[in-house]
């Protein structure tokens, strides 16, 4: 499923460097929705959640694109975020009905824990 995905054509070095800011991106943005999300009504946490979900898909790929170009020769410094086309493609991130491939899964799985995040916050 996933064998063509770019991941795949990285080095070690460069498949442990894009985990490894995979990981601050989504630890961060789960982050973000905990201290975001205190002292809120369900409601509001959980548009929080999708909020960040959202800007997250907005403008994860500069950050990605960055990386690659750290590690590819020859990549020109150009912008790559593209709004998302809505809440279909927020929808299709949570019911992993998205491109098969890692991006889009993750995204997915972001998203899942983005929402259980938000709804489980409570107080400050």
């Amino acid at each position: 499923m996933y064998e063509s995905d770019s991941f795949f054509t990285l080095s070690q070095s460069g498949q442990i460097g894009l985990l490894v800011l995979s990981l601050v991106l989504f630890l961060g943005t789960l982050y973000a929705s905990w201290r975001l999300s205190a002292n809120k009504p369900l409601v509001l946490r959980l548009v929080i959640g999708l909020v960040l979900l959202f800007l997250f898909s907005w403008l994860s790929p500069q950050a990605y694109y960055q990386y690659y170009r750290m590690i590819i020769d020859g990549l020109p410094q150009q912008i790559v975020v593209r709004m998302p086309s809505g809440p279909l493609e927020l929808l299709q991130l949570l019911t992993f009905q998205a491109d098969a491939n890692l991006s889009a899964h993750s995204k997915g799985v972001l998203g899942w824990a983005l929402l259980i995040v938000s709804g489980l916050r409570r107080n400050g």
